[in-house]
């Protein structure tokens, strides 16, 4: 078993910050994984129905794929840094089929993806309150469907600056394992902060459901191959930025701002939640009474109060 995995917050937001990655196990309750991915299947085939042979399971797993530039007509570029003497590993538009954006037609999956406790340990992890969620996604992988084995790389695609390593500045990279992640299924690969490709050490980064590896744009990692018979796995990417740092990103939420699946999630949102996607917390000048009204009346339950009571 790798080392730097921890049940223990504080010792898992200690290991990040000096190591620049850890897999935090259970941090949310199994049941509350399994709960949510009972409604998976609205999204995905599920795996016995995709390893059944269906041609229409394929199909699915195709053009349910919401990022478009993962679609077996795109052809999307290299999306990162990677490593010389990789060759025989190579990245391919086939490895990022799967990638369902954020919000999702499930309300416990929306839910999911900003789980108090994954929150709670970025805030930690990052020693800052005030976060903004930048990367929302889930993503799924079967058996067969491709070789999923890549080169050691860095995650440079997230900002349009060099990074910033320090506290204060950097930012979180994070799966949330929505099945067991373990030999087989296809485990990321990562080295420790300081070690560069072939590196002194290759950790698996395995995890039971419910765990969450977190790691920082300067670590070495790769996808590989799942080679399990009848094969998948299921995550929700996770990321968080400081308030405030423009310069990072990679998902954008107010183009679906609009639809029914947003509207039902953030009617169940506290402020503190929604100011994760960058609304204006109460007390803000922004707000106005007519505002807070036509808060109210686009997200119909919504609990107001604490933006009318923040009114001058």
């Amino acid at each position: 078993m790798c080392p730097l995995v921890s049940a223990d917050i504080e010792e898992a937001a200690e290991q990040w910050q000096t190591r620049g990655w850890t897999v935090v196990h259970d941090l949310v309750p199994t049941d509350e994984i399994d709960a949510a991915v009972e409604e998976l299947w609205e999204h995905f085939p599920s795996p016995s129905e995709f390893h059944s042979g269906s041609r229409s399971a394929l199909r699915r797993f195709e053009t349910e794929s919401t990022d478009t530039r993962y679609r077996p007509e795109s052809s999307p570029v290299a999306e990162t840094d990677s490593s010389a003497g990789d060759s025989d590993r190579q990245f391919s538009s086939k490895q990022f089929l799967g990638h369902v954006l954020f919000p999702y037609k499930s309300h416990l999956l929306n839910r999911l993806q900003i789980h108090p406790n994954v929150v709670n340990f970025a805030k930690k992890a990052m020693d800052a309150e005030d976060l903004r969620l930048y990367q929302a996604r889930i993503w799924g992988k079967y058996t067969g469907v491709t070789n999923y084995e890549q080169p050691f790389h860095q995650d440079r695609n997230h900002t349009i600056v060099p990074d910033r390593i320090e506290p204060g500045w950097w930012n979180l990279l994070g799966f949330l394992y929505l099945s067991d992640v373990e030999d087989g299924v296809g485990p990321t690969e990562i080295l420790n902060y300081g070690d560069s490709p072939p590196g002194k050490e290759t950790h698996s980064a395995a995890g039971r459901r419910g765990s969450y590896l977190a790691y920082r744009t300067d670590v070495w990692h790769r996808g590989v191959n799942l080679t399990q018979e009848g094969g998948s796995r299921f995550l929700m990417n996770i990321a968080f930025k400081h308030a405030h740092h423009e310069w990072i990103g990679f998902d954008s939420f107010q183009q679906n701002a609009n639809q029914g699946p947003w509207s039902k999630f953030a009617a169940s949102c506290t402020p503190e939640e929604l100011a994760l996607f960058g609304a204006p917390m109460p007390g803000h000048p922004y707000w106005t009474t007519e505002l807070v009204d036509a808060l109210k009346d686009r997200y119909r339950g919504i609990d107001e109060r604490p933006w009318r009571e923040g009114l001058p």
